[in-house]
């Protein structure tokens, strides 16, 4: 019996120090194209460090992210937990017809900070003294309610809504009856992504000209890719998974986009990035801190955009609406917004964010630069 006992000490313990070892060893990995992300490296010792706890939080961040063969073991575990039953792995719901939701709850923000958030924003676009709008993103949970596991904790969109409606003096663009509406003939988010297919933002262009009293153009979409997964994906690596398809405008009008790195191109479209893992940004090529777009609209207005990532295939609908649109990505820049609007003569501002990331995300405090 003692001897069985120790056999499986051995069998236990073994492997875990072999694989601590080789962690040890092997070549520290910078970045996971697979999670699109960068890796945690091995951390700075020091005294102070392990008295407050930080030097062993960053070893536990480093040895789960430098562990051989992760995404064999983040599969494993998947599978692991999808024999027993259970319906969310990592943070991610395992909802219906494939689709896969990042789980938030009421207790993943604070309605304090949301709401001081909202008043500056708000007092922001009042003192400018131009026409503005805000577009919340509903989540894909909100929308697809129906997919998501049965009894899984998701957060109240109806009060985050309420918020704005009564903080916001200006327009807010409320898309959720629109895409409930919809849902059942357009997908309107990726399956294995956290993002808005180029469908659901083409209904939201539609709600904005709406809102704005202007005509919405019509366009046509073609596919660009039909194997996308995306970085919901990448957290579970469920072998069940049906890939994306990535739809974009087919014929845009004449622009001229640059970066600010002093990058110029004519397209906002990366063909390119549909050869790598994250094909979301195809759409301008990923996230910039300031990306300017001059167009062939001319006498239409200047438009500052100041978004996240959801904007990057919605903003190619504007192309024929603006002379010029401004893209600001307050996670990136650190420059001054009032700057730009005085320097680029913008004359509207719309803010886009999908919800749950407006909740949480702390670049949006650079408004007060």
């Amino acid at each position: 019996m003692k001897r069985n006992r120790i056999f499986f000490i051995f069998l236990f313990f073994v492997p875990l120090f072999l694989l601590a070892v080789l962690t040890a060893i092997l070549p520290a990995r910078s970045f996971s194209e697979n999670e699109n992300r960068p890796l945690a490296q091995m951390p700075a010792l020091s005294w102070e460090g392990i008295q407050s706890g930080t030097v062993q939080s960053e070893l536990a961040d480093w040895f789960s992210d430098q562990v051989p063969l992760r995404d064999f073991w983040i599969q494993t575990n998947t599978t692991v937990r999808k024999l027993a039953g259970q319906k969310e792995v990592g943070g991610v719901y395992l909802g219906d017809d494939h689709y896969y939701f990042q789980r938030f709850t009421d207790e993943s923000y604070s309605t304090g900070r949301m709401a001081s958030v909202f008043r500056m924003m708000d007092a922001f676009v009042q003192k400018q003294d131009l026409p503005a709008a805000v577009m919340l993103v509903p989540s894909p949970g909100t929308v697809l309610s129906d997919k998501l596991p049965a009894n899984a904790p998701y957060y109240d969109a109806d009060a985050v809504f309420d918020a704005a409606g009564r903080i916001f003096s200006c327009p807010v663009i409320d898309l959720r009856a629109c895409f409930a509406e919809n849902a059942g003939e357009v997908q309107l988010y990726y399956r294995t992504d956290h993002h808005w297919t180029s469908q659901g933002a083409y209904l939201a262009y539609r709600a904005y000209c709406e809102t704005l009293g202007r005509t919405p153009r019509e366009y046509t979409l073609e596919q660009v890719s039909d194997h996308f997964y995306g970085t919901l994906y990448s957290k579970v690596l469920d072998s069940a998974a049906q890939p994306d398809a990535v739809w974009a405008i087919k014929e845009l009008p004449t622009v001229t986009v640059t970066y600010e790195d002093g990058t110029v191109a004519d397209t906002p479209y990366h063909p390119e990035r549909l050869a790598q893992k994250d094909q979301y940004t195809y759409f301008f090529g990923g996230n910039y801190g300031i990306v300017t777009i001059q167009t062939e609209a001319e006498n239409s207005g200047k438009l500052l955009v100041i978004k996240d990532s959801f904007a990057n295939c919605f903003v190619p609908y504007l192309l024929g609406d603006y002379s010029e649109i401004v893209m600001l990505d307050l996670r990136y820049f650190g420059g001054s917004v009032e700057d730009v609007i005085a320097q680029q003569g913008i004359t509207e501002i719309l803010f886009l964010y999908e919800t749950s990331n407006l909740l949480t995300d702390t670049g949006i405090l650079g408004l007060e630069k």
